[in-house]
């Protein structure tokens, strides 16, 4: 299954996919995020992850342009403990290559605290090896 969420130059700037064979969520986001696009792709994420219940997500920011920091508090305030509801117990982040986007990562994870067990990566292949050492 899969879901893909589309900005307003008809741009996908999410995709969703549940790989069973790996029992992880895929999240993986593309160019610049205003707030109001995050809040709406996690809202996606947290309605996949109702039909698609598992324990971990993989979250790929390699291809994010700039900053979604404003969208911090939505996520730490909303997004976090809906998840932890429906079971999510490990959230590993690929952060983008700029400095922007790595600087909104940062800041998410300080705000998330010890809520979530999520850490975040500069290489796919490690977050994913991490998911799977669970």
């Amino acid at each position: 299954m899969k879901k893909e969420l589309i900005n307003s130059f008809d741009k996908v700037y999410l995709t969703i996919e549940f790989d069973k064979t790996n029992n992880w969520i895929y999240n993986n986001w593309v160019g610049v995020l205003p707030t109001e696009k995050v809040i709406q792709g996690c809202q996606a994420t947290i309605d996949f992850l109702k039909e698609n219940l598992c324990p971990n997500m993989l979250n790929d920011n390699r291809q994010v342009v700039g900053s979604w920091s404003s969208a911090n508090d939505w996520i730490a305030q909303n997004w976090v403990p809906q998840v932890l509801a429906l079971g999510l117990k490990r959230f590993a982040h690929v952060v983008s290559p700029g400095i922007f986007g790595q600087a909104s990562a940062a800041e998410m994870i300080t705000r998330v605290g010890t809520q979530l067990e999520m850490r975040l990566f500069q290489d796919i292949e490690l977050a994913k090896a991490w998911l799977r050492s669970t």
